[in-house]
């Protein structure tokens, strides 16, 4: 009696705090009821219909019921409470069957309702978890500068130095934050003939500086021109998060090989890098937005995690496949097949 009472009690609280699942029932009482309104309009007029000629269709001539009205009523009266019988018995087997129908319908109606709301609570969950450290590390700063705890200039320097970085890091998420909000609108841009190739080498070039201060080697291996049709400020966005993504989890020491070939019709990117490596249980989640491998292996450059879910959301707009494959301390291989173009 408990354990009935606990469940009864733990089932309430679900009800009162599960949204999704009160919208369910709802759905479920309302598609059953519309139901059994038309089933029972439906019943009746059937029922009017036969019970109205059941005496007409019964030939009693040549039988012994024959001229006996008493008889003839009962037998009239049976026929009709078994056609009420079926059409109750049947009634009630449909709308029992209209019922799980309809609460498997409503399921699966909410369910892509009930997982954007849970993802929308999760971003933006992990966006305050995110704005939190480095809205602490400053707040931190300047109390201490309005404290004159910073009496030095090397302090100062330094507590600079640090607001810069987060400011760096705020700013770098407010823009990847605002380019997935804005990921709705991504099919409306205009597609081009881009000389992919080409592409690749400047963002390599760019890049230079930034592997030389955090110790990587780049090597590339470009074979020939090769076109895709697709939006030039994006490409771009997609090969700075490849290769930075691949700079910022690595050693010091470290390599990263920057590949491009058509494979057929397709244009084969592979970025390949020499860094900490992901585990198989990681790659499942490389995508996911705020994702980040384990921290304590991790740098501060690391970012707030976006930049593999910018790269996903590109290559999807571009109708492209990604592919990856790591292995912890040996590094990490991300492929990314695009259509070649030739108009």
């Amino acid at each position: 009696m408990k354990n009935i009472l606990k469940q009864s009690v733990a089932w309430a609280t679900n009800f009162k705090n599960n949204a999704f699942l009160r919208a369910k029932l709802k759905l479920t009482f309302f598609y059953t009821v519309g139901v059994l309104i038309i089933l029972v309009i439906f019943s009746l007029v059937v029922y009017s219909l036969f019970a109205q000629n059941i005496s007409e269709n019964i030939d009693y001539e040549g039988t012994e019921y024959e001229g006996n009205a008493n008889i003839e009523a009962q037998i009239l009266e049976k026929v009709q409470d078994r056609l009420k019988t079926i059409l109750l018995t049947v009634d009630g087997l449909i709308i029992i069957l209209v019922g799980g129908i309809s609460y498997y319908l409503s399921g699966k109606t909410l369910k892509p309702i009930e997982s954007a709301y849970t993802k929308q609570k999760k971003f933006l969950a992990d966006s305050a978890h995110e704005l939190r450290t480095p809205i602490a590390v400053m707040k931190t700063g300047a109390e201490a500068v309005l404290g004159d705890e910073a009496s030095k200039k090397e302090e100062y320097k330094k507590l600079a130095k640090d607001f810069l970085e987060e400011l760096n890091y705020l700013s770098d998420m407010v823009n990847d934050l605002l380019f997935l909000a804005r990921e709705d609108n991504l099919h409306t841009l205009e597609y081009v003939k881009i000389d992919l190739g080409a592409l690749v080498h400047k963002q390599i070039g760019l890049i230079v500086p930034y592997a030389k201060a955090h110790q990587v080697c780049l090597e590339k291996n470009i074979k020939g021109n090769i076109f895709v049709k697709g939006n030039r400020g994006h490409l771009k966005r997609l090969l700075a998060n490849l290769i930075k993504n691949a700079i910022d989890y690595n050693y010091a020491g470290g390599k990263v090989l920057i590949s491009l070939q058509q494979e057929k019709k397709e244009a084969i990117l592979k970025v390949v890098d020499t860094g900490i490596g992901i585990s198989q249980e990681g790659i499942m989640h490389v995508f996911d937005r705020f994702y980040k491998a384990d921290q304590a292996r991790v740098g501060k450059n690391s970012g707030a995690g976006l930049g593999l879910s910018i790269v996903k959301e590109i290559v999807n707009n571009h109708k492209g496949k990604i592919k990856v494959n790591s292995e912890i301390n040996k590094g990490t291989e991300i492929i990314i097949s695009l259509p070649i173009t030739y108009l």
